[in-house]
């Protein structure tokens, strides 16, 4: 009962600093000497209940950096940079009402257009959410003037898990997602759902809020020569559309622009390299959503005296297998979300160290063949003094995402034959085909079809390399392709990578990165949902230029779990109690002790 009376006491007094409570401020805000990550506002759709996501152009302002204009979300009366975090629960139905009020003119959409277009239509993603894709269904393009209501049916033995949700329209993908039309998406678990008790102590008690990484790349392209698939930032990339209904407006807080004077950098939160606040000894769960587009991050921690350890217990909203696999680098690709439990020890009679994260490339490979980001410091873990753990226990999945990694009867490639998705640049799309459009009637609509309930593998392919050093993996290839499909999560058989750093035999996984020559093998079981699935490289910007598909799912008649009913996709417009209650109680506590 002590242990968790201490738990209970950090918990409050964590919560109480993100939350300037009087009582956070005395326990534990005068320890940090920069800036607090801070908690991004919450809303929670549960119960049917309506959330109002309004679509408008407004000022995005980081503290001492820079400001700029951009779209965001106005969510339910409040606009905020990052967008609002949405929780939602296994078993309840969520509504996201989407209501366009950008001032731009209505446009005209050419069905098949690739290319930078329509920067004021929009649609909604929700990243990693298991549901129908008629719920989760980006053919729905809301012009200037014009709404529609996002109602998502989730399944109550839908695994808790870290999700993000963004704008998805095809043409202004990464102009909306990167502006701030982004943000962070929790899945609750059912109340019939049990976390391993280890699990439980970190997931409910805890200290640091969800944190997502957004790229604010405000500085100059680094190709100008205008390529198909150049990478350009999202200053120069406003300027590329036909119309420019919303000017940047960059403003500076300083002549020295951030990250070595690029004016290309992420924001944790919205904070440059925020503070978080660590216990020497315990375990402090670090729940990432990397929402970037042209690079991946490695990040790594600059502590040469090994103080600290972290260990991964989920990607992309999957907890792995145990044992838990211990990270000496942390690799994000574009769109992923990793779970991560980081344990500090102090030596004796220090109470206190600060330790950067750190985003880098690798001095052994050639800094232009690594799609990597630099960035001398992230965040900052300021680690203080007082007991427990790293789980070590594994947390039961529901029976959507049984493991196929000893399943019998496999089929290689899908109902028509095709055993690898492929990017390639040379012809702009996926499998040699170019994203043909929603209009698309022909036989070439799919590159794959699948059955209900029937277990398939097939291979990733890309530009990606990787070796690895002494720390681990490296990413390297200027044009490698993060795969991305919607709905379903897949397993990976064979990553390539034997330190499971960047992909784990074994894990489940909705982004992954793909590989020149042998590819990344992966299986796949699509259970409870028919229809159309999309599928599309992560990097953003090669998504709104083409490199998109479709797969169907369809009932073949042998499934046993009875699908539910789909079509194609068709164009169409926790309680918590108060921290006061909290505080109220701490302070009876303390003088009862």
């Amino acid at each position: 009962l002590k242990l968790q009376f201490l738990y209970f006491i950090g918990y409050i007094a964590f919560n109480g600093c993100k939350m300037r409570s009087v009582f956070g401020l005395l326990l534990l805000c005068s320890l940090g000497e920069g800036v607090p990550v801070p908690r991004v506002r919450e809303v929670t759709c549960t119960g049917r209940k309506t959330i109002l996501m309004e679509v408008e152009e407004g000022n995005v302002a980081v503290d001492g950096v820079v400001q700029f204009q951009s779209r965001v979300y106005r969510v339910d009366g409040e606009i905020t940079f990052p967008a609002a975090t949405i929780r939602m629960q296994a078993g309840e139905v969520c509504n996201l009402r989407v209501v366009n009020k950008l001032k731009g003119p209505q446009c005209t959409m050419v069905d098949g257009q690739n290319g930078f277009h329509c920067p004021d239509i929009t649609s909604l993603h929700t990243h990693g959410l298991h549901v129908s894709p008629q719920e989760d269904n980006i053919d729905t393009h809301i012009q200037p003037g014009q709404e529609h209501t996002y109602t998502y049916t989730v399944p109550g033995d839908h695994l808790m898990g870290t999700h993000w949700y963004h704008a998805h329209h095809h043409g202004s993908t990464s102009l909306q997602a990167l502006g701030g039309l982004a943000g962070i998406l929790l899945v609750d678990p059912a109340p019939s759902y049990t976390l391993p008790l280890d699990l439980q102590r970190l997931y409910n008690f805890a200290s640091v809020p969800p944190l997502i990484f957004n790229y604010l790349a405000m500085g100059d392209s680094s190709s100008k020569a205008g390529g198909q698939w150049d990478f350009y930032t999202h200053k120069d990339l406003v300027s590329l559309y036909k119309d420019v209904t919303v000017p940047l407006n960059l403003k500076w807080a300083s002549t020295t622009l951030p990250n070595k004077g690029t004016g290309n950098f992420y924001v944790v939160n919205g904070v440059l390299s925020p503070d978080v606040e660590v216990i020497d000894g315990d375990a402090t769960l670090l729940r990432m959503v990397h929402a970037g587009d042209g690079f991946h991050l490695t990040m790594e921690l600059d502590d040469p005296q090994k103080l600290c350890t972290m260990t991964l217990l989920a990607r992309d909203g999957v907890f792995h297998q145990t044992p838990y696999l211990k990270l000496t680098t942390i690799v994000l690709i574009q769109g992923t979300r990793a779970d991560v439990a980081v344990q500090c020890n102090l030596p004796a009679g220090v109470s206190r160290s600060t330790i950067n994260m750190v985003a880098t490339k690798t001095p052994s490979v050639n800094p232009a063949k690594q799609n990597t980001f630099s960035q001398a410091s992230m965040m900052k873990l300021n680690v203080r003094t007082t007991n427990p753990n790293i789980p070590t226990t594994a947390a039961p999945l529901p029976a959507y995402l049984t493991s196929l990694m000893d399943e019998a009867n496999v089929q290689v490639g899908g109902v028509r034959g095709v055993k690898s998705i492929e990017f390639r640049n040379k012809d702009g799309g996926i499998n040699g085909k170019a994203w043909p459009g929603w209009g698309n009637t022909g036989a070439d609509r799919y590159t794959e079809e699948f059955c209900l309930d029937q277990t398939y593998e097939y291979t990733l392919g890309g530009n990606g390399k990787m070796h690895h050093n002494a720390n681990g993996p490296i990413l390297s290839g200027v044009s490698y392709h993060p795969y991305h499909q919607h709905v379903n999560h897949f397993q990976v058989v064979n990553g390539g990578d034997s330190s499971g750093i960047v992909l784990r035999d074994g894990e489940w996984r909705d982004v992954a990165p793909t590989w020149k020559g042998v590819g990344t093998l992966i299986r796949m079981r699509p259970s409870a949902f028919v229809g159309e699935v999309v599928l599309h490289c992560h990097l953003l910007q090669h998504e709104d230029r083409g490199m998109m598909s479709l797969m169907n799912i369809k009932d073949c008649g042998n499934n046993t779990g009875g699908g539910v009913p789909g079509v194609k996709l068709s164009n169409q417009g926790v309680s918590l109690v108060p921290l006061s209650v909290f505080a109220y109680i701490l302070v009876v506590l303390l003088a009862l002790l």
